[in-house]
């Protein structure tokens, strides 16, 4: 069942009754916030729109511009840090001085710079967007006068890029002394495996080159292997010759002792010896004639006779002839022989160079790759180290945030004024007033008798038989107390 509404009257009559109390509380409340008002200084907004770049060195192209999102959110942040670092907000407020022109030697205080810090030094994002969406920000301090404010925001902006300056300058000596290290343990690295290079090189001489060259030649071709396939080649036909040769001197040497054994030979082996191949001509002539006139005449015929001195003559000459080219054969087959080994020999000393070589390029190979490598992160060091270098350089000349204008002030002091604050007040101690007039303030009667638990704290509109029944209830207490005074005299007498 709800509650029955609380009639207008009975409203009116509570704040009739209870005037003082909440008239009183919107006074006092006023004076509050006048007092305030007046006794709490102006303050101005002051604030300088930056830029922020990325470092030039890292990548040119992209024209300081950051890669992603993160890193420039990561470096507006590193930017808001600092802007309210202590060293850098103290050293702006010694710059603009106290507010009352005194000197002072321990100005700023601790608590001032904290305080500072707290409530009067910030970096905001345009429109109150999140860090990391634009590349521009805004540095905002607060002063107690906008030619203070301007000030004290220039100095901020001075201390600040110096700082950062300062910030870049420890990070790339940090980064100066991490690279210099690893440089120093790369060419340390590089330096060993070049000696073991060294090594290799010194043994292998004059096969230096071939080395290299069947380390570049996937192939296996090389000019060691071109010589070695020539110089067989050379030597099986060397051999060949000398096999000729020796077949030659075998027929001659058969030959000067019966001659009939060089009719019986090829012609291929006489071709070298026109005239030993003339007079065989000859012989097989001259037998032939005188087997045709045996036929005819006998022994004693003279045509018969010179047939036979003819052959005879013939076979003289041949034997002469043979051994004459035996003579002049010797030099031949011993030169041949001293070529066929010594192309044996070059062979077999190519065969020992390209076994050796095969053997040890597995080795120069590996050892290669390292060197290569070693140099690669030598000279990737170097780069770094460089590049360090020159972030250190742009770090003590070059700023990443830039100024797009000059600072803006506040044309009024932030907060409410004077005549809000008032007001505002007077709202306050209103509500405050009329809120507790109605915690305390007696409940209209129900029809039904039941009463509110104020109803006891006062004696005025309650019922009537309550009325009665507390005078007689002070009627007969004043009685008692009437009574217990007259004892003590009456006893007295």
């Amino acid at each position: 069942m709800s509650a029955a509404p609380i009639p207008w009257k009975h409203i009116r009559n509570v704040l009739v009754l209870f005037a003082p109390l909440w008239i009183g509380a919107v006074l006092v409340f006023g004076l509050i916030g006048v007092s305030y008002s007046f006794l709490n200084s102006d303050v101005y907004s002051a604030r300088q729109p930056l830029v922020v770049r990325d470092e030039a060195t890292r990548a040119v192209d992209r024209l300081g511009r950051f890669a992603s999102q993160t890193e420039l959110k990561a470096a507006q942040e590193t930017i808001l840090e600092m802007a309210q670092n202590r060293e850098v907000v103290a050293a702006a407020l010694r710059e603009i001085g106290p507010p009352d022109g005194r000197l002072d030697e321990d100005w700023p205080s601790l608590s001032k710079v904290n305080g500072t810090i707290r409530s009067s030094v910030n970096l905001l994002a345009p429109q109150g967007a999140d860090f990391g969406n634009t590349e521009v920000v805004y540095l905002e301090v607060k002063a107690e006068d906008p030619d203070r404010a301007i000030e004290f925001c220039h100095a901020m902006f001075d201390s600040l890029t110096k700082h950062l300056r300062d910030v870049r300058r420890v990070r790339a000596d940090s980064v100066i002394v991490e690279l210099t290290h690893a440089r120093d343990l790369a060419k340390q690295n590089l330096d060993e495996v070049s000696s073991r290079m060294q090594e290799i090189e010194i043994q292998f001489g004059a096969d230096l080159g071939e080395l290299r060259n069947l380390n570049d030649t996937y192939g296996g071709d090389s000019s060691y292997r071109r010589s070695l396939v020539a110089t067989k080649e050379q030597l099986q036909l060397a051999e060949l010759e000398l096999e000729k040769l020796q077949s030659l001197h075998a027929l001659l040497v058969a030959g000067s002792k019966d001659p009939t054994k060089l009719l019986i030979s090829g012609g291929d082996l006489l071709n070298s010896q026109p005239s030993l191949q003339r007079l065989k001509d000859g012989l097989i002539d001259a037998q032939l004639r005188a087997s045709q006139l045996s036929g005819v005449y006998t022994l004693e015929n003279p045509k018969r006779k010179a047939a036979i001195a003819t052959e005879r003559e013939i076979r003289e000459r041949i034997i002469q002839e043979t051994l004459s080219v035996i003579a002049s054969m010797q030099p031949m087959l011993e030169l041949q022989v001293a070529q066929v080994k010594k192309l044996s020999e070059k062979v077999n000393n190519l065969s020992d160079k390209l076994q050796m070589l095969a053997e040890a390029r597995t080795t120069y190979a590996e050892i290669d790759s390292e060197l290569r490598q070693r140099s690669e992160q030598l000279a990737e060091a170097e780069q770094r180290l460089v590049d360090a270098r020159a972030s250190r350089s742009a770090a003590l000349s070059t700023n990443l945030v830039a100024e797009l204008g000059p600072p803006q002030v506040s044309d009024k002091p932030l907060g409410p004024g004077t005549t809000t604050m008032t007001f505002g007040s007077m709202m306050a101690g209103l509500i405050f007033g009329l809120g507790t007039v109605f915690l305390i303030a007696p409940g209209p009667t129900q029809s039904h008798g039941r009463r509110r638990w104020t109803d006891h704290l006062e004696g005025q509109n309650r019922r009537a038989e309550d009325r009665a029944r507390m005078a007689e209830q002070n009627r007969r207490r004043s009685d008692d107390n009437a009574a217990k005074r007259q004892t003590p005299a009456s006893d007295g007498t």
